[in-house]
């Protein structure tokens, strides 16, 4: 007896809380003033309910039955205004006939139109040759390698001040100097000509030369120096006259007298730039061809532009070239003591040579792969060979031969001259410092 009872209360609840919530369905399905305003007559003239959550009655036009809101104050509109028409409390037939039925055929005399969602807003399209969807700018060292002879067995240079103990960053070769980085390169030759001057030191001028090269472009590297965040903006001209400046200021200072030529790189992201006075060289290898090679700056014949005491020539004078690199190219560098002996063919011939012993010959559909090329070797090779050439007068011909030709002037086989070769091969970058302010 006792589950009986509960069996019925249980579906009493049941049956009056489901007509709560058809009630509740109900009325949240009806359209709302807003929605049928447009629908009234303007000859009419509605007066709209302020009262809230009045609603116009669409069902039926009985006012006799009780209202969902009520109205207790006196109506004060004239004959010709319309009533605000209220909801009216459905019965429950209606309810089911309600839900059961499209809310457009509930009453003919009014059409519901439900407004249509919100479009959403059209994706951005991406504009792939804009900037900001640019692929990311490469960013590149050297692997790098240098070699060697002084036309003078165990030269060293001169220094006029012995206890004094510099140490330079800048390596010497006779009267060349030359400095190499990761991310620069830099060679300069000593004028021979102020030998036998008094006080005359073309090789210690040079050295000087290199190393306040070496000492500015250091700067870059330095996060307490203002040159770390302009990383970037480095100009090998920039950075040549500043090293000028430098130098004849120890020049006079030491009492020294000089001059060279002078040649510098500067790696940054893909490109290469060079700032190259007189005539030492500079030369870009790609897929075994030449793709860039300077030109030699010359007042005339073996008298090339040059920087240091006496000379009219500035840095500013210097040929300026941008050159973008790849991965794998191959950078040489050198004094005219490699220029003078050496052709471009001939040297581009070594370069092959050596790049064929690190190769892999393919097979199929499978092209040659290049093995790790170590640019000491290249560099060994091309500054013997520069030697041989030089210290050759008999079936050899050298650059500097067909020169002096032209110029009327007999000369056969090579120059004997200081060699300096630097060799740089462009490999990715993998860690570069945060440079943002």
């Amino acid at each position: 007896m006792k589950s009986k009872v509960w069996l019925s209360l249980t579906s009493t609840a049941k049956h009056q809380l489901s007509q709560h919530q058809h009630s509740l369905l109900y009325q949240q399905s009806l359209p709302t003033i807003t929605a049928i305003r447009p629908y009234f007559s303007s000859s009419t003239n509605p007066t709209i309910n302020s009262t809230p959550n009045a609603a116009p009655n669409i069902l039926s036009s009985n006012t006799n039955q009780p209202s969902m809101i009520e109205n207790n104050k006196p109506s004060t509109t004239s004959a010709t205004d319309c009533i605000t028409p209220l909801y009216i409390q459905p019965s429950y037939k209606q309810k089911r006939l309600f839900s059961s039925s499209v809310v457009c055929e509930q009453s003919n005399a009014v059409t519901v139109h439900q407004e249509p969602p919100p479009h959403h807003k059209s994706l951005p399209l991406l504009n792939f040759f804009s900037k900001s969807y640019a692929k990311p700018v490469p960013s590149y060292i050297f692997a790098h390698g240098a070699s060697g002879f002084a036309k003078r067995q165990r030269y060293t240079t001169p220094d006029l001040i012995k206890n004094r103990n510099e140490h330079y960053y800048s390596i010497q070769i006779g009267e060349d100097a030359y400095f190499r980085r990761s991310d620069s390169l830099g060679v300069a030759d000593g004028v021979g000509g102020w030998q036998g001057v008094a006080a005359a030191n073309a090789a210690l001028y040079s050295r000087k030369l290199m190393h306040h090269a070496y000492l500015e472009l250091e700067r870059f590297d330095n996060v307490d120096d203002p040159y770390f965040y302009h990383y970037d903006e480095a100009d090998p001209v920039s950075i040549l006259q500043k090293s000028y400046e430098e130098s004849m200021q120890e020049a006079q200072q030491e009492g020294i007298i000089g001059s060279c030529t002078a040649c510098l790189a500067i790696l940054r992201h893909k490109e290469l730039r060079i700032a190259n006075l007189g005539d030492c060289g500079i030369s870009v290898i790609r897929h075994n061809d030449y793709i860039f090679r300077s030109e030699e700056q010359q007042h005339s014949f073996n008298f090339p532009y040059q920087l240091g005491t006496s000379s009219p020539d500035r840095p500013k004078d210097a040929q300026s070239f941008t050159v973008t690199v790849e991965k794998g190219d191959i950078i040489i560098m050198g004094s005219d003591g490699l220029f003078d002996n050496l052709f471009d063919k001939e040297i581009l011939s070594i370069v092959k040579s050596q790049l064929s012993a690190y190769t892999l010959p393919g097979s199929g559909n499978r092209p040659p792969r290049m093995l790790s090329i170590e640019p000491q070797k290249i560099s060994d090779a091309l500054a013997e060979r520069a030697k041989a050439v030089s210290n050759s007068k008999l079936n050899v011909d050298s650059p500097f031969q067909v020169r002096a030709v032209n110029e009327g002037l007999y000369y056969q086989g090579g120059k004997v001259d200081d060699i300096s070769v630097i060799v740089a091969i462009v490999k990715d970058c993998e860690d570069s410092p945060d440079r943002r302010l």
